[in-house]
């Protein structure tokens, strides 16, 4: 059963944002911080149980690979061994057989051992830009009072100098 489409999720969203408005909705309507901060809130929400979804979808995905490839080496170990218990002339075919199915489950461990390695850098990658960002709305923010100070001292100053 599959989850709802992104369209489905931004109506919702879209939805649920309307009534958070209509909710805190006063005689002077709704402060935009106040706004903000709901929005947020909501988004956060939603992206948070999008990633949920997303991983859980990936480690089902895993699972049943490691699965299906733990139960095919138990199988083919199985058949080459009592192929070997029967007769002893297929003993190196099945012992390179079983090295190949040994190293394929090696190859799986490693494969999900490298994918939650890249999974943990991405994630770091993306926490450091959203760090990045926000130093960088910080150092706009404080740009913008400063410059806010510097012409209200300046008209302060032209008013002074200007004659009445």
């Amino acid at each position: 059963m599959a989850g709802p489409t992104p369209q489905q999720r931004a109506d919702y969203l879209v939805r649920r944002l309307e009534q958070l408005i209509r909710e805190g909705k006063t005689a002077h309507g709704m402060s935009f911080k106040t706004w903000q901060a709901l929005a947020r809130a909501e988004l956060g929400n939603a992206f948070a149980d999008f990633e949920r979804q997303l991983v859980k979808s990936r480690q089902d995905a895993v699972g049943k690979r490691l699965i299906l490839v733990g139960a095919s080496t138990v199988v083919t170990i199985g058949f080459w061994g009592a192929i070997l218990t029967v007769d002893r002339r297929y003993g190196d075919l099945a012992a390179q057989v079983f090295i190949g199915a040994g190293l394929l489950v090696a190859v799986v461990g490693l494969e999900i051992f490298f994918r939650r390695m890249a999974t943990r850098y991405r994630t770091i990658a993306r926490e450091k830009g959203f760090e990045r960002i926000e130093d960088f709305d910080k150092q706009l923010k404080r740009l913008e009072a400063e410059i806010w100070l510097k012409m209200k001292k300046t008209r302060e100053q032209s008013e002074e100098s200007s004659p009445k």
